[in-house]
């Protein structure tokens, strides 16, 4: 049987849920699959993660400006045409434009850019991008849409065939987080309080997660600790928020992948305060961890999500409030929630996911007669 090369183009590799979403992939493809990674700036803790899994890995360390990179898609280029890969992946803005380039030149046989992130976020996508995308999808197979929402941007802004757009949703190991804890054990070990209702959130401390207005939203609410896993340039802004408005705030700097179950499982309810996303590996994991979740009502996680959660307009902390106080003042709610999130995760298993890529790789080489 004919084994097939996948090569993945990425900016770089930090903690993130993009990032971990091309970890689980490539860790998870069939013995039919061969994944190289390319990162095209640097690497990071990702990058670090795949090579211990013995994927070869080229970092390039280009784009170190601002302007357009001509030396990128030369490096990328010799790197197709030695790799030989039938199958190109793409991720985010800046790999999906050197990558589809560079592979339409070295004559990549299948090329699948990916789109995360919803354009609108906070504001439309400049026009040269779109226009972009829009020609470089002649060049590619199919764009690959991690949401429905996702899909409907770059239908919209981008112009771009509905027939042309595939959405293949986000996964996770939903395994990892079947585990058995004793919270109290483990709240030792983050440094947590026992005795306290605990909200937390997982993600970058920036102002897009919107973390500022679940601080708010919990302000003169007693029994409560916020604690969140996460790096970022609002660290400091988040603390003065959290002391100005009287809040116990916890922030546990970035988990590695393999803490991040226990985490989940030392707190009481998962918050989601996003204010635009395209699906966040972070929702998922907490409906795997069988928590109630609350999150802001934009389509990506409501999508996800469906009835296992309860949801707030975007940086409404005071409807934010409410719809905590309706989980902490009921620990039946939160049980309801728990067993439709545990449900709803399941429709999201990495597993799943890579069939779904692998299928495509297959159907698309059958038709352009390679086997």
């Amino acid at each position: 049987m004919k084994r097939f090369k996948v090569l993945h183009v990425v900016s770089k590799l930090p903690i993130g849920g993009v990032e971990l979403m091309i970890y689980n992939e490539v860790t998870n493809y069939s013995e039919r699959f061969t994944p190289v990674v390319c990162c095209i700036k640097e690497g990071g803790p990702v990058a670090e993660k795949i090579k211990q899994k013995g994927i070869k890995l080229y970092v390039l360390n280009r784009m170190q400006s601002h302007g357009f990179d001509w030396k990128a898609i030369k490096e990328l280029y010799q790197i197709i045409k030695e790799e030989k890969p039938e199958i190109l992946r793409t991720h985010q803005y800046h790999a999906n434009l050197y990558g589809r380039i560079a592979g339409k030149l070295a004559g990549a046989p299948l090329i699948l850019p990916t789109f995360h992130n919803v354009y609108v976020s906070p504001k439309r996508p400049k026009w040269h991008r779109r226009v972009l995308n829009r020609i470089l999808s002649y060049f590619s197979d199919y764009l690959i849409a991690v949401s429905e929402a996702v899909a409907y941007d770059i239908i919209n802004y981008d112009w771009i065939k509905p027939s042309k757009v595939k959405v293949i949703h986000n996964g996770i190991s939903v395994e990892k987080f079947k585990i058995e804890v004793d919270k109290r054990e483990i709240r030792r070990r983050f440094n947590l309080p026992a005795d306290k209702i605990i909200i937390g959130t997982v993600g970058r401390l920036r102002p897009a997660k919107g973390q500022e207005y679940l601080i708010k939203a919990v302000a003169d609410i007693k029994n409560v600790t916020i604690v969140i896993a996460g790096e970022g340039e609002l660290k400091d802004y988040l603390k003065n928020i959290a002391n100005k408005y009287n809040v116990e705030l916890i922030l546990l700097g970035n988990l590695d992948n393999e803490e991040i179950p226990y985490f989940l499982k030392s707190i009481d309810i998962f918050c989601f305060p996003s204010l635009w996303e395209g699906l966040p590996l972070a929702v998922i994991e907490a409906m795997a961890a069988e928590l109630p979740v609350v999150a802001s009502d934009i389509s990506p996680l409501v999508g996800a999500l469906s009835d296992s959660a309860l949801y707030f307009p975007p940086k409404d902390y005071e409807k934010l409030r409410e719809v905590l106080l309706t989980l902490i003042n009921s620990e039946d709610k939160r049980k309801e929630l728990s067993l439709r999130a545990r449900s709803r995760a399941e429709n999201f298993t990495i597993e799943n996911v890579v069939k779904q890529y692998e299928s495509l790789f297959l159907e698309i080489l059958k038709a352009k007669g390679i086997q």
